[in-house]
């Protein structure tokens, strides 16, 4: 009679990392079944090793099988567990709001540069919150900020109000206040001062592109947070038009774009008499992702 074959966590971290090769999904395969198993043993990815010879119960390999279906179908890890990482803050995601990519971090590194680490106020509008990744990340280097941030999904402002909830009490011990809006763009920016900068990871993919992105994205993910018009450069306008009446005089203008869109978005802004440019900055795989205006009066 054939012995029953015992399934122990790195087992099963092995054998879901190399369906998801075999299948050909984008990597990282491992880091994927990793996730994958610890939430479904409700351990941490560390346990998986410290724990190498606990035999997984059955009822433990049938929760994993039911994610793997998931996974098996293109839907983002990110989802199935519920919660990601970014910068140094944990976040819950779901379907309806746009899971942060690292490319963004590198806009938190530029942003911080320009926030003083001192006592002062410093105000920070944001364009499109999403999971609020960008202000959250922020308020975990810095005290003092007063963030106002703009989400037009009310799926993703379930989730940005979720994610600030959970931080609560590291924004208070910080004097950091986080105020969340229903709006679409800066429509229901009233009775506020001007700001000291103004940070966007805005939608900037060609609405025609969105189609041939990997089926993680354009299958699962909010078209809505993709779609940036017929050149992906649609909200740029807005954001240099707003930017010209919501900075204060030196302020900032903080913001992504697409890896190919840096020289088309700086004649945009070439044509705005307030705001000249002060750099442009490279995400980790070196391509061309943030760039940076200020205000001259």
């Amino acid at each position: 009679m054939k012995e029953a074959k015992i399934w122990t966590p790195p087992k099963l971290v092995n054998w879901i990392s190399d369906d998801f090769s075999k299948r050909g999904f984008p990597p990282p395969h491992r880091l994927e079944a990793e996730q994958l198993v610890s939430h479904a043993l409700n351990i941490s990815r560390l346990d998986i090793y410290l724990q190498y010879d606990k035999p997984c119960t059955k009822e433990e390999q049938a929760v994993l099988r039911e994610l793997v279906k998931r996974r098996q179908k293109r839907e983002p890890v990110a989802y199935i567990v519920g919660s990601c990482d970014f910068w140094s803050v944990s976040l819950s995601v779901g379907p309806g709001v746009l899971i942060p990519r690292q490319d963004t971090e590198t806009l938190v590194e530029v942003a911080l540069k320009k926030i003083p680490a001192d006592d002062n106020p410093f105000l920070i509008l944001e364009f499109g919150t999403g999971s609020a990744a960008i202000p959250l990340a922020l308020c975990s280097e810095r005290q003092n900020i007063y963030f106002v941030t703009i989400e037009k999904s009310k799926t993703a402002l379930e989730f940005a109000a979720r994610n600030i909830e959970a931080h609560q009490d590291s924004n208070n011990r910080k004097n950091n206040k986080i105020n969340l809006i229903h709006g679409d763009g800066f429509t229901p920016i009233t009775n506020q001062p001007l700001f000291d900068a103004i940070v966007a990871n805005p939608p900037y993919i060609p609405g025609y592109k969105i189609a041939s992105l990997q089926a993680e994205v354009c299958n699962w993910e909010p078209t809505d947070a993709l779609d940036g018009g017929r050149e992906g450069i649609d909200y740029y306008h807005y954001l240099k038009a707003a930017s010209e009446v919501l900075l204060k005089p030196q302020g900032h203008l903080i913001f992504e774009h697409g890896f190919d869109q840096k020289t088309v978005i700086q004649d945009l802004m070439k044509q705005s008499s307030s705001l000249d440019f002060v750099e442009s900055s490279q995400d980790i795989s070196q391509n061309d992702r943030i760039l940076v205006y200020q205000k001259n009066n």
